[in-house]
């Protein structure tokens, strides 16, 4: 079974930005504070708020600013399934097994 990937938060000061090379499948997530993010050769302006996160789809250059201290993670756009949990046996379910 392949374990998860840790994430290195990366805390960005008020007003600053963390440059982003090669963007395209990379996931951006706001584990603080409030960061906005835009991409090379894109009109959108993506905020993120504490606890959301987006998957860069352009090639190229990412900036992702800091409005205020923001701490952000970045890493691979894919997930692994969480896994799943056994339901856990209740005490008379354990006695009558």
């Amino acid at each position: 079974m392949l374990a998860p990937l840790p994430l290195e938060p990366i805390s960005l000061a008020a007003r600053s930005v963390h440059r982003i090379e090669n963007a395209k499948g990379i996931r951006v997530s706001c584990v603080r504070g409030v960061a906005w993010i835009t991409q090379e050769r894109d009109p959108r302006d993506l905020i993120l708020a504490a606890g959301q996160s987006v998957v860069l789809d352009r090639r190229g250059l990412a900036i992702a600013y800091a409005f205020k201290d923001a701490v952000i993670t970045v890493g691979a756009g894919w997930q692994l399934p969480a896994p799943r949990s056994l339901p856990v046996a209740s005490e008379p379910e354990r006695a009558r097994a």
